[in-house]
């Protein structure tokens, strides 16, 4: 819901204000507390500046990282990621990280053209999982 009112809200600010460089030449406003999804940084720098943030929202907030690749072969990093999230006092804490599932054999990790074990192309791609 939130990210449609983004959508719709912005449409809105445009026809009143016109476009604005950094505030309104996107095709939506980014929603509650979160570093603009353009922003390229780390998820400790993403933290850090969200944390900062949380205490004011009244009505709940999120904190989400996203990940280039998959963390089952380094779960030491997502433990660290984990512990600093929590060490900030962030109060919803989600990691999204590339999710893939062939629909032919089951298989499932970050592939991205054809499945790596039947080679099958019919495959669903997430990218953001939170929750």
């Amino acid at each position: 819901m939130a990210e449609n009112l983004c959508y719709t809200s912005m449409k809105k600010f445009k026809s009143k204000y016109g476009e604005i460089q950094n505030v309104s030449d996107r095709e939506y406003f980014t929603n509650s507390i979160h570093v603009p999804v353009w922003k390229e940084m780390s998820p400790f720098e993403k933290i850090d500046i969200e944390s900062q943030l949380t205490g004011y929202s009244s009505a709940g907030c999120i904190t989400y990282v996203e990940l280039d690749g998959g963390v089952q072969n380094n779960l030491e990093a997502l433990e660290e990621i984990v512990n600093y999230a929590m060490d900030k006092d962030i109060p919803y804490f989600a990691i999204n990280v590339p999710n893939d599932t062939c629909l032919e054999c089951g298989y499932t990790d970050e592939f991205n053209d054809k499945c790596p074990m039947c080679d099958s192309e019919n495959i669903q791609q997430l990218r953001r999982v939170t929750g």
